[in-house]
């Protein structure tokens, strides 16, 4: 009987001939695999970039659209890794010129045929792969009117003034208002255009920022002539400016005189020194009331009702004045 021969895996890894030789049949094995499965047909799934042209003229598309659509394809293993990475990487350029439009209300609705995206990508890959369907659902476009308006800007700022400081005027935007373009359905209901917010923190001079104009949630397509505008403050230091003013005398019986002690009052105004030269003494206003009279009480309030807008703060010393009438002999 003739004796069996064989080797075993340390035998081979000693000899480099037999390691050689049993590489070389472990890689034909591989190859033949590879070849034999490359060779069948299969089915996959790949998502495509897409991109938009010839949007219709004078609308303002509303909602979002797929930046990639889900594609079934199928072909043999070799084709399938051939142009697998040229589907997913190569843009798809679709046309909007095939839009199916519709009305929707006040809005106009568009749609694309998947069949007609199928057609489009099996046209690129020359039917080396067939196209077999577009998984995504039937991609939707809502469309506005483009139109115009010019708008205020509001300045979203927040600030805290340094001790005895003061905002001289209104944050002021430059410009002051700003030309948008954007959906017909929205812009009719805006009466400001608003800037980022931000927080400036402590001040106590002039600021000056240029903010960017918010206009994400107005579409897709909205634009401003303008993307930023610059917002100023302007911050001055408060200083005390004094006044002594005679109150005017309301609602005195004409049978009666009315006399006041102190019969002058000191107004004390806090104001900007920017200001100072500019704020006198005729800008305020200060009364007393004959029906403002309680029982039993000889005196009344001083009362303030007018004062200059630049003025932080007002103050009266003092705040009443002790009266005495006397009769008046026809």
């Amino acid at each position: 009987m003739a004796k069996e021969s064989f080797f075993t895996i340390s035998e081979i890894f000693r000899d480099r001939k037999k390691l050689i030789v049993f590489l070389a049949c472990v890689a034909v094995s591989i190859l033949s695999w590879l070849m034999i499965s490359l060779s069948q047909d299969y089915n996959t799934t790949a998502l495509v970039p897409v991109n938009y042209i010839n949007f219709p003229e004078n609308k303002v598309l509303l909602n979002n659209v797929p930046e990639q659509m889900a594609v079934n394809i199928s072909g043999s293993g070799f084709d399938l890794m051939k142009y697998d990475e040229r589907l997913i990487e190569d843009t798809l350029t679709i046309n909007l010129d095939d839009l199916k439009m519709s009305v929707y209300g006040d809005y106009e609705r568009g749609y694309l045929d998947p069949s007609i995206l199928s057609r489009s990508l099996q046209k690129r890959i020359n039917g080396e792969i067939g196209i077999n369907r577009v998984l995504s659902d039937s991609i939707e476009f809502l469309f506005d009117l483009k139109v115009s308006r010019t708008l205020r800007v509001k300045p979203m700022v927040t600030y805290t003034l340094a001790k005895g400081h003061v905002l001289v005027d209104s944050i002021i935007s430059d410009p002051e208002e700003v030309e948008v373009f954007g959906p017909l359905s929205v812009l009719d209901t805006l009466k400001y255009l608003k800037t980022l917010s931000f927080d400036i923190g402590v001040i106590n001079s002039i600021k000056a920022y240029r903010v960017p104009i918010v206009l994400d949630r107005y579409g897709n397509d909205a634009r401003v002539e303008l993307d930023s505008v610059k917002i100023q403050l302007v911050v001055d230091r408060l200083t005390e400016k004094r006044f002594m003013i005679n109150p005017e005398q309301l609602n005195v019986p004409v049978s009666l005189q009315m006399l006041c002690f102190p019969n002058s009052v000191e107004v004390i105004a806090q104001v900007p020194l920017s200001s100072f030269d500019k704020i006198t003494k005729s800008q305020f206003h200060i009364t007393i009331d004959y029906n403002q009279m309680q029982d039993g009480f000889m005196g009344l309030p001083v009362n303030i009702e007018r004062w200059p807008n630049a003025a932080a703060k007002v103050s009266l010393n003092p705040k009443q004045v002790e009266i005495v009438f006397s009769k008046i002999e026809e």
